[in-house]
């Protein structure tokens, strides 16, 4: 009988503990995972360096303009009433590409609600660089 007890008290007490949830705080998502959904584009600040000089334009989209990434390697973007379907891949952690495989971006900034995509083209003593930021 007494074996029969501490059976059971065993079987509950592994039961608890195999029933333990994981604390949301300590799952770790792929950046994968946190690039999915809905993201607002707020705006894009570019540099068209040449000459010796920084030539800096700031462009704030409009209320309602998004992209999209989807789980099967496409993101739609909706910019001033347009809709379009793109391609895009995870190169690493810190950068993907969209449209082309040559163009890529840096991850500078990729959390639960915020992201900042950076790419920077060079030519020579010249560059183009580009900071997009969206919200989610």
């Amino acid at each position: 009988m007494k074996k029969t007890i501490h059976l059971s008290l065993l079987i509950i007490c592994l039961s608890f503990m195999a029933c333990k949830k994981e604390n949301p705080a300590t799952v770790v998502k792929t950046t994968q995972e946190k690039l999915l959904g809905k993201w607002t584009l707020v705006s894009e600040v570019t540099n068209d360096y040449y000459g010796g000089t920084s030539h800096l334009t700031t462009y704030n989209f409009q209320p309602g303009d998004y992209t999209e990434f989807k789980n099967d390697g496409k993101f739609t973007e909706y910019k001033s009433g347009t809709l379009n379907t793109y391609d895009y891949g995870i190169i690493d952690d810190s950068k993907i590409w969209m449209l082309l495989t040559n163009n890529i971006y840096e991850l500078r900034i990729l959390t639960a609600s915020d992201l900042q995509l950076y790419k920077k083209e060079i030519s020579g003593t010249d560059y183009y660089e580009s900071t997009v930021t969206l919200k989610k």
